[in-house]
């Protein structure tokens, strides 16, 4: 899966439960930008919504999960 930084940095608050306005506060970018990362994870990963990610992901293991630190 290949992943923009931004986008391993959003599943990474999302896979923690945050809200788009948590996201946007601790990323500094704004919510349309959080929702617009979002709806692309949710395209590459091929599910219909946030929680299909999280259990995807989830069920994914570490191998599912890219580290959002190593951009």
């Amino acid at each position: 899966m290949s992943l923009t930084c931004r986008e391993k940095q959003v599943l990474d608050l999302l896979m923690q439960g945050h809200t788009n306005k948590k996201i946007a506060r601790s990323l500094s970018i704004s919510n349309f930008t959080v929702r617009d990362h979002a709806s692309s994870l949710l395209a590459k990963y091929g599910v219909e919504n946030r929680m299909m990610l999280i259990v995807l992901v989830g069920r994914m293991g570490a191998e599912g999960m890219p580290d959002p630190l190593h951009c």
